[in-house]
């Protein structure tokens, strides 16, 4: 027994010396990798550092760089500057009278329209809007034309609608930037207001001015009446006209018993006289309306005043003394053209 309980001693003793050099080695071993990993995170850190330093001296150059570049652009620009414009910036172009600049047609969007301007329809422009998705290779034809007030305050005098059209397209922008309409560089003329003193309805006259300017018709769009139809119309209605040259007025407001030739030119082609009545040549065309007129002067010669069919009261009696007077009665109303 007491040879047995000497063996178990010296077995533990061994267990234990080699359990307690295991555990040296271990400590020994996690003392190295704490180590190593130490010395890697040093490394790590020295690198970041030396990175850091790296960029903040490459933005030190950079801002040092765009501070030279800017006192030189602004040394370059000192004199633009006094004619830049708060929302249109420099004009492209200062005649005196009126400026031409480029903007933006988000900038254009918060210019209100001019107070006495024709009412805003959203309707026409998401229309227009429309349209010109399909036109987009053709820019933007024409120019929008503003107004300045004495005191700065701008408006728009013409073409608020493609300013609304514009705003509409801002919203498919991804569609837009690749044609050649470019959103960022709208066309503008701006009319100030120098003489206030001298010219007090300034606003008013550049808009009446404008709008005088007559529209083109349906008959001279391209593509809309062929080449034969407008050479029919223009032939039979010059010759209308040499015959009563008295009863034909160059504005397109003419009132009865007046025709203007390119409203009647219109409302033939409108009404589509050539193809109802199967008119190949001017000369058809021309005694096709002889024979309206004297249709027209047998029914007010019974009727009197009361003989128009289209107008909404009684032609006047001077327009009536007129048309009998020069034996023209087509002015009197437009039911002949559908007949």
């Amino acid at each position: 027994a007491a040879a047995s309980a000497s063996r178990w001693a010296r077995e533990r003793a061994e267990i234990e010396k080699k359990a307690e050099a295991a555990a040296k080695d271990r400590i020994k071993h996690e003392v190295a990798m704490a180590k190593a990993e130490a010395a890697t995170r040093r490394r790590e850190m020295e690198r970041w550092q030396n990175e850091l330093e790296a960029e903040m001296e490459h933005e030190h150059v950079k801002e040092k760089a765009g501070e030279e570049d800017a006192s030189i652009e602004s040394e370059s620009t000192d004199g633009e500057d006094e004619n830049a414009h708060p929302i249109l910036g420099i004009p492209m172009v200062d005649l005196g009278y009126k400026r031409v600049h480029t903007v933006s047609a988000r900038a254009l969007s918060a210019v209100p329209i001019w107070e006495r301007q024709r009412v805003y329809r959203h309707d026409r422009a998401r229309t227009m809007a429309s349209d010109k998705m399909k036109s987009l290779d053709t820019g933007l034809p024409g120019i929008i034309t503003l107004h300045e007030d004495t005191d700065g305050q701008l408006s728009i005098l013409d073409g608020q609608h493609r300013v609304g059209m514009m705003a509409i397209l801002q919203d498919k922008r991804d569609k837009v930037e690749d044609s050649l309409l470019d959103l960022d560089r709208i066309l503008v003329e701006v009319f100030p207001n120098v003489a206030p003193e001298s010219r007090p309805k300034h606003a008013e006259d550049i808009f009446v001015e404008i709008n005088k300017a007559e529209p083109v018709k349906l008959v001279d769009l391209p593509g809309v009446a062929t080449g034969s139809e407008r050479k029919v119309i223009d032939g039979a209605a010059d010759a209308l006209r040499s015959k009563y040259p008295e009863m034909f007025k160059p504005s397109q407001r003419c009132r009865a018993p007046h025709l203007n030739l390119d409203n009647m030119r219109d409302a033939l082609f409108a009404s589509d006289v050539l193809k109802r009545h199967s008119i190949k040549s001017d000369k058809a065309l021309l005694n096709w309306m002889e024979e309206k007129n004297m249709e027209m002067a047998a029914r007010f010669a019974e009727q009197g005043a009361n003989g128009s069919k289209t107008a909404s009261k009684n032609v006047s009696k001077s327009a009536l003394a007129k048309a009998e007077k020069f034996q023209f009665f087509l002015g009197l109303d437009s039911s002949w053209l559908y007949q």
